[in-house]
């Protein structure tokens, strides 16, 4: 198992930076997980957030989404699409995920006001954490910086096999809030730059002119 690491907030010239590890961990770890980012979202000062998931390669996508909840709008966050082309939403709602996945419960679930929200991605943000960006995809006030990802946007179903070994089995894909359909396939940047960090600031100092 993944050792744990905690995400960080840090404001930085008015601009809240999150950085959004990969997270696999206990119950106790993802709360504490969520609660970093959710604390941060409501009690720090800042003008502009960075969500920066480079090289983050997935696991529990539900701390991720519900520590960012405060900047998500309610309602269908991406769906899944399996082979008869019938969809199984993940949707947000007051704090809470309805995908069943997780019994995390936030303490602050209002909403804060709409601000420059940056997001920062590279080769390494695969699987959850390519969904948790998925989940900024189409909001007016997101832009996305960096690179490909990885390109794991699927569900998977872990089939055991008689020798002890396991086969990862494509089960659905997924549909962003665009309809777009990913199957298997990167999310692509709005802005392809090789140091995402500082053309995220640059976009954002524009928009607060």
């Amino acid at each position: 198992m993944e050792e744990y690491v905690k995400p960080k907030a840090e404001v930085e010239n008015d601009i809240l930076v999150l950085t959004i590890p990969a997270f696999t961990g206990s119950d106790k770890e993802a709360e504490e997980y969520t609660t970093i980012l959710e604390t941060a979202l409501h009690k720090k000062i800042y003008k502009s957030v960075i969500v920066d998931l480079c090289g983050n390669t997935g696991g529990d996508m539900a701390p991720m989404i519900l520590g960012l909840s405060a900047i998500l709008p309610d309602g269908k966050l991406f769906s899944y699409v399996d082979k008869n082309n019938d969809l199984e939403p993940v949707t947000l709602k007051s704090g809470e995920l309805n995908s069943n996945i997780s019994t995390i419960k936030i303490s602050d679930n209002k909403k804060i006001k709409k601000v420059p929200i940056a997001i920062l991605i590279d080769s390494n943000t695969g699987s959850s954490g390519e969904l948790t960006a998925l989940c900024f995809k189409g909001i007016p006030n997101v832009k996305f910086f960096g690179s490909d990802s990885a390109g794991y946007t699927s569900a998977n179903q872990t089939v055991y096999l008689y020798d002890g070994s396991t086969l990862q089995i494509t089960s659905a894909f997924v549909k962003d809030r665009t309809n777009k359909i990913y199957k298997n396939v990167p999310i692509n940047p709005d802005v392809r730059t090789n140091n995402s960090k500082s053309s995220a600031i640059e976009w954002i100092r524009s928009q607060l002119k």
